[in-house]
């Protein structure tokens, strides 16, 4: 497995949340098709849209390999994406579920496309599980918690929102926006973290016995999804986050611990935020994840729709 992240080359400027017709279905299967160098004409003639007169609608696929292509996923060796196209970081992180991996490489972004990943550390700043999903109540909270030179325009918030639910980072409902990732993203992110001093990230097994609990939280802290609600002093996790750390737990996919007087310890917030104060949070310093569960809790969304289609 190659540890090495290449930037592509000629990546547009255009903001990752600005491709408001990008979805994460067609992102999946496009670059699954991808085998090689591969001419556009190939890509738009599998995936394009019957339309009227015998035409065939791609402006859909074009915008998914821009896309794939501003987030690092593929890049033209011509210089050209709408000529010819081809994987790049195919090898890094290998085996990583193509969810976790679009996630990973959206947040590896930086300058003003690091705001697609300053969504979700926003949107947690509110310390609670859920935030009504108006999309003034979120412009609300990302005008406040980001300082990017654009507008948070409902186009660009409900493109975050599609993708992300997609992928399996939050979920909408009637209730408002559920900032809980789904156990698969968690999963995969704790498998993906390093959970030993000198380790790298790495998809190369499925179980950890006794890993360092915070240092793999940092790692997906800071290249996947927010999971602390407070960082400085000893830091602690937000109930968005432990929620799903407890219902694994509870399922046996993992097992949390903190064996004497082990130090770098994180707080878990208890099920009842009203009884959130230093006394009742539990103390973790380790973490064992045991085999993943063959079991719809333990799939993504889009494995679960075509699951029970």
């Amino acid at each position: 497995m190659s540890t090495t992240y290449t930037p592509a080359t000629n990546k547009p400027d255009k903001l990752l949340t600005g491709f408001i017709s990008v979805r994460a279905p067609e992102l999946k299967h496009i670059y699954g098709s991808l085998q090689g160098t591969t001419s556009v004409s190939e890509v738009t003639s599998k995936f394009g849209r019957p339309a009227t007169g015998g035409e065939v609608k791609t402006d859909h696929v074009e915008g998914s390999l821009r896309f794939l292509n501003a987030v690092d996923l593929v890049e033209s060796p011509t210089g050209d994406i709408k000529d010819t196209v081809e994987p790049i970081n195919e090898r890094h992180f290998e085996g990583l579920p193509f969810e976790a991996q679009l996630l990973y490489h959206c947040n590896q972004q930086d300058g003003r496309q690091s705001h697609f990943g300053d969504v979700h550390r926003a949107l947690l700043s509110e310390g609670s599980r859920t935030v009504n999903a108006g999309r003034d109540n979120l412009r609300t909270i990302l005008k406040r918690e980001t300082d990017y030179d654009f507008s948070w325009t409902d186009e660009k918030i409900d493109m975050w929102v599609t993708l992300c639910e997609q992928l399996g980072l939050v979920s909408e409902t009637e209730d408002g926006l559920v900032l809980s990732p789904c156990r698969a993203m968690m999963y995969d992110a704790l498998v993906l973290a390093p959970t030993s001093s000198g380790e790298d990230a790495g998809y190369d097994g499925e179980t950890v016995e006794n890993g360092e609990f915070r240092r793999a939280l940092n790692w997906i802290n800071d290249n996947l999804f927010t999971v602390y609600k407070a960082r400085t002093g000893t830091p602690r996790l937000h109930p968005a986050i432990a929620d799903v750390l407890r219902n694994m737990e509870e399922d046996g996919v993992l097992s949390l611990s903190a064996p004497g007087d082990a130090q770098n310890q994180v707080e878990v917030p208890p099920a009842d935020l009203d009884d959130d104060v230093r006394g009742n949070r539990r103390s973790v310093t380790h973490v064992s994840i045991h085999s993943r569960p063959d079991e719809t809790a333990y799939q993504y969304p889009l494995d679960q729709l075509l699951t029970h289609q």
